[in-house]
């Protein structure tokens, strides 16, 4: 009877591992149709929301463009939330440099930016500016340290009023470099993330 019951649990458990070990892998079952720019603005130290472009481009291709300010902000984490804090209540779009690529050239642009008071950073205001999305679909995606996206989804649409929207997708940190924030949590997220959001997204 123990000798029984013993092999049906090594066979319970055989099978458990199996079924683990054959999951299939997260996969994009689509890519967008036209051209596409990945727009991207990331001033961290370990630079979370250039690591969630570069994961986007690796599943749908595209040209991937920073955006850069003339007078970066400070080094210091602190004093730079500080500064796009000043921006944002002054209404201030701090001048970036010329983008490599023309946003005229595509039909797809992916907007980035981390989560800074709730809304995308003070230079994604100027990009906006400078730039006519009229007609594109614009599809934004956000890092934050575990605050959530915000109403930042709601400021791009805002920003981008002539513009096929679609829903957008906040990671919570990086899996590639963790980092503390704030409250001294270690932020992880996954490629797996993104390739799930695009296929909600794309169908």
């Amino acid at each position: 009877m123990r000798k029984t019951v013993l092999m049906t649990l090594m066979a319970s458990l055989l099978g458990f591992f199996c079924g683990c070990s054959n999951s299939s892998p997260v996969t994009l079952n689509r890519k967008p149709e036209g051209r596409i720019l990945i727009v991207c603005y990331s001033e961290s130290a370990n630079q979370n929301t250039m690591t969630a472009a570069t994961w986007i481009q690796e599943q749908v291709g595209g040209d991937l463009c920073a955006v850069k300010m003339v007078t970066p902000y400070s080094d210091s984490y602190s004093k730079v939330l500080k500064e796009a804090k000043h921006h944002l209540d002054n209404g201030i779009k701090p001048e970036i440099l010329p983008l490599e690529k023309k946003v005229g050239d595509y039909d797809i642009v992916f907007v980035g930016s981390p989560v800074w008071y709730g809304t995308f950073a003070p230079p994604l205001g100027t990009f906006f500016g400078q730039n006519d999305l009229s007609g594109k679909t614009v599809i934004p995606f956000c890092t934050h340290g575990g605050g959530g996206s915000g109403h930042l989804f709601e400021d791009v649409a805002k920003a981008a009023p002539k513009s096929k929207v679609l829903p957008g997708l906040a990671l919570k940190g990086s899996n590639v470099v963790e980092r503390t924030i704030g409250r001294g949590t270690a932020s992880k997220a996954s490629p797996d993330e993104v390739i799930e959001w695009l296929n909600e997204i794309l169908e």
